[in-house]
C-alpha cells in the first residue's frame, strides 16, 4: 500500500512546509464524464464557500467524491487571498503546476469520515487505491444510456486502450444513431453496419467531425470548430447479424418519425 502523502511528496514538498487541507467535493448528480466536462464550473464552486473553511490554509488539495469513499484527485491550489461576501467567502485560488500525471486519474480512499469534507493533510493521510489510465472516459453506461459530445468522441478515438469497455460494446453491434446540432437544434440520423459497427462509423466522425455527410460537411466547412456543437447518441442498437438492408430500413423509419429530411440534417 502507498499513501497519498508519500506519493505527493515525490512531486512536491508542499505538505512538509505549508498548511495544507485535503478537500473532497461531492455531487451525487455528477459522474466521472461530467467532471471532465464541467471542471471549470467545479473550480468556481470550490472558490466560494458558506463558511471560512480555508482561511488558515496555504494550499488545498482537491478531490471529487465518487462511489462509496473513493475520491478522484482534481488538483492542488494555492490560497492567495480570501474575502467575505454577503453570501459567504470568496477565495482566490491558483492552481499549482506539476501534478498533471495525477489529475483526474489518481483515486484515493477517503476513509470512514466522508462527512468531514475538509481535513488537515498532516493528520489525515489517504490510501491510494487506483491510477486510472490516461484518456479514461469512465465506465461504459449502456448502449442507450449516454450522450457524447464531440470532445468525448475524440477522447475515445484517441484512447481506445484506456476505454476497452466502450470499444467492445460499440464495435460489437450495428445500429441507428442520432447527431444533435446543439447550436441550431437540428438532428442527423445515420446508421452503422460495418465490420466494427458503431465504433467504426463514429471513428470517422472523430477524425473529420462530419463523417462525410453532406449537410454536416457544409456546416464544418463554414466553421472548422462547428463540430464541437455535435452530440452523439444511439437510438437503436442492432445485432451484428442483421442485414444491411434491415439496418437501412430502420434508419429510414427514424428519419420519417423525426422529420430529419425536411427539418433536419439528412439530405436523403
Amino acid at each position: 500500500m502507498i499513501s497519498f502523502c508519500e506519493l505527493f511528496s515525490l512531486k512536491s514538498d508542499i505538505l512538509n512546509k505549508y498548511r495544507v487541507k485535503l478537500v473532497r467535493h461531492k455531487d451525487s448528480r455528477k459522474e466521472y464524464r461530467d467532471l471532465i466536462k464541467d471542471r471549470n464550473e467545479l473550480l468556481k464552486y470550490q472558490a466560494h464557500q458558506s463558511k471560512n473553511v480555508f482561511k488558515d490554509c496555504d494550499y488545498i488539495v482537491s478531490f471529487f467524491g465518487q462511489d462509496g469513499t473513493k475520491s478522484l484527485f482534481i488538483g492542488v491550489f494555492k490560497v492567495t487571498s480570501w474575502a467575505e461576501e454577503s453570501d459567504g467567502f470568496r477565495y482566490n485560488l491558483t492552481e499549482v503546476d506539476g501534478f498533471e500525471d495525477f489529475k483526474e486519474r489518481l483515486v484515493v480512499d477517503w476513509g470512514k469520515a466522508t462527512i468531514s469534507w475538509h481535513q488537515w493533510a498532516k493528520d489525515n493521510d489517504k490510501e491510494v487505491v487506483e491510477l486510472l489510465p490516461k484518456g479514461y472516459l469512465g465506465e461504459f453506461p449502456g448502449l442507450q444510456s449516454f450522450i457524447l459530445d464531440y470532445n468525448e468522441l475524440q477522447l475515445l478515438h484517441r484512447n481506445m486502450d484506456a476505454n476497452k469497455s466502450w470499444y467492445y460494446h460499440l464495435s460489437s453491434v450495428n445500429g441507428v444513431y442520432l447527431i444533435l446540432d446543439e447550436k441550431e437544434g437540428k438532428q442527423y440520423i445515420g446508421s452503422a453496419y460495418g465490420k466494427e459497427g458503431l465504433w467504426q462509423r463514429w471513428c470517422e466522425y472523430a477524425k473529420s467531425g462530419h463523417g462525410g455527410n453532406k449537410l454536416l460537411k457544409e456546416l464544418c466547412a463554414n466553421d472548422p470548430n462547428y463540430k464541437k456543437n455535435f452530440k452523439f447518441t444511439v437510438l437503436q442498437p442492432l445485432p451484428s447479424n442483421v442485414s444491411t438492408k434491415e439496418v437501412i430500413d430502420i434508419e429510414n423509419l427514424y428519419k420519417k418519425k423525426l422529420g430529419t429530411r425536411v427539418f433536419g440534417l439528412n439530405a436523403n
